[in-house]
């Protein structure tokens, strides 16, 4: 067996783990709660339709049109996630983004910055200062759609991660790919089997087997 059918084996082990642990997590969820920060009326209906679409369940939803509403929300009652914007009125994302990861009520909500803003320096920002992921905004419902189901597939394990000032670094290339989580530790695995593999073929060339 070579390397690139250990990968293939992996990968397909650990798509399978991945999916009967998403069918248990559906099984207990009974609905995602999720509030939107976002100033932009129009693109705001196009998130809440792509999230009726994206989820297999109910979702309650409340959106606030800028960071300090987005935080009113969030202490009346905690949200599975907070969908925000950088780019609002009186309160911008960072801002409201560096108040939640400094308010220990509000510090263990997922937060995905959704934002029309490509720029390395904001995408930096946003994990150093603790956002779980990083979306550019799309600009058909559709393609919205596929990210933010993707997104709560993710989501246990997105927000578990705390990056920049809540702990790991602030890169971002991990998490702006939802997928790319499942990758590393298919490489972790693929890393462990080639080495089980090469000790195998040497145990065979020593008689050892």
């Amino acid at each position: 067996m070579g390397p690139s059918q250990a990968y293939d084996g992996v990968r397909a082990v650990t798509n399978q783990s991945r999916n009967r642990m998403s069918v248990i997590r559906r099984a207990k969820r009974k609905k995602w709660t999720i509030v939107i920060a976002e100033d932009d009326d129009e693109y705001a209906l196009l998130i809440e339709r792509a999230l009726v679409k994206a989820a297999d369940m109910p979702v309650w939803i409340r959106r606030a049109r800028d960071g300090d509403k987005a935080i009113t929300l969030l202490r009346e009652r905690a949200p599975d996630l907070l969908l925000l914007d950088l780019k609002m009125p009186h309160m911008n994302g960072h801002a409201a983004l560096e108040q939640i990861r400094g308010d220990s009520r509000l510090c263990s909500i997922p937060v995905v910055v959704l934002t029309s803003s490509a720029s390395e320096e904001d995408v930096a920002k946003s994990y150093g200062l603790g956002g779980n992921h990083f979306i550019i905004k799309p600009d058909n419902v559709e393609e919205l759609q596929s990210k933010l189901h993707s997104l709560l597939e993710n989501l246990p394990e997105l927000g578990g991660i705390r990056r920049g000032s809540m702990g790991t670094s602030a890169t971002a290339v991990s998490a702006v790919d939802p997928d790319a989580m499942l990758m590393s530790k298919v490489g972790r695995w693929v890393l462990v089997l080639s080495v089980l593999v090469a000790l195998y073929f040497f145990g065979k060339i020593l008689g050892a087997f």
